[in-house]
C-alpha cells in the first residue's frame, strides 16, 4: 500500500460572509510519489484548495490530516511570481532557502543543483530582471524545491512558459516524483496534466470528481 502523505476529508470552505460556498464535502488522499492533477473553471476553488492545505486559508468544515514531519516538508508554489528582480537567480534561491530553515552550508549547493537541473547554471549570477519569463518560472519553481519537499502544491507552474522551460520544469517534477514527493498540480493545460498526473480530478460546484486522463 502506498504511504499516504495527506488526507482531506469532507472539506468545507466559505467566503467570510458565509453565504458563498467555495468547497463543500471535498475529499482526497495524496500518496508518496503521486501527482494528482486538478482542473476546473476559473473561480471553481482550485487555488483556495491548495491554500487551505498549505495552512494559508481557514476552512469551516472537515479536516486535513498529515504527519507532522510531512507538514514541515510542505512547499506551496503560487501562480504569481514571488521573486526579487534586484537579486540574481542564485541569490533568490538562497533567500528562500534561509526562510525555509536550510543550513547555510547547504544553500549554495542546493541552489546550484536546482539551477543546473533547470538549465540555468549559466544564468545563476544574472539579475532576475535580465531573465526571460520562462526562465523566471524555472527559478520560481526552484525556490519551492530548496526545501526538498515531501508535498509540493503547484498552482499553474508552467503558465506562460516557452517550450524549453516547460520541458525543464516537467522533467524536474518527474524526478521529484521518483524521489517520493507527492504533488497536487493545478493546470488549465490538458497536455501538462497528461504529461505529469497519475490521475486527474475536476473541481466542480465545490467537489472533486475523477476524470480519466484520456477523457475530455
Amino acid at each position: 500500500m502506498n504511504e499516504s502523505l495527506c488526507v482531506v476529508n469532507n472539506l468545507g470552505l466559505r467566503y467570510h460572509s458565509g453565504e458563498s460556498v467555495i468547497l463543500q464535502g471535498l475529499s482526497l488522499s495524496l500518496s508518496k510519489g503521486e501527482i494528482i492533477g486538478i482542473r476546473g473553471e476559473n473561480g471553481a476553488g482550485k487555488s483556495s484548495l491548495l491554500k487551505a492545505i498549505a495552512g494559508l486559508l481557514p476552512y469551516q468544515e472537515g479536516e486535513i490530516r498529515m504527519p507532522k514531519e510531512v507538514r514541515k516538508g510542505l512547499s506551496y508554489l503560487p501562480q504569481d511570481l514571488s521573486l526579487y528582480d534586484s537579486l540574481t537567480a542564485l541569490e533568490n534561491l538562497i533567500f528562500y532557502g534561509k526562510i525555509q530553515g536550510i543550513p547555510g552550508r547547504l544553500l549554495k549547493t542546493r541552489g546550484n543543483w536546482l539551477l543546473e537541473e533547470l538549465g540555468l547554471s549559466q544564468k545563476s549570477r544574472e539579475k532576475l530582471s535580465a531573465l526571460s519569463g520562462g526562465m523566471k518560472r524555472r527559478v520560481h519553481l526552484a525556490s519551492a524545491l530548496m526545501l526538498r519537499p515531501s508535498i509540493l502544491l503547484l498552482d499553474e507552474p508552467t503558465v506562460g512558459c516557452d517550450e524549453e522551460s516547460y520541458h525543464r520544469i516537467r522533467d524536474l517534477l518527474l524526478k521529484m516524483k521518483q524521489q517520493g514527493t507527492g504533488m497536487l498540480l493545478i493546470s488549465h493545460g490538458r497536455g501538462e496534466l497528461e504529461d505529469l498526473a497519475d490521475r486527474i480530478l475536476t473541481l466542480e460546484q465545490g467537489k472533486l470528481r475523477e476524470k480519466g486522463i484520456s477523457s475530455d
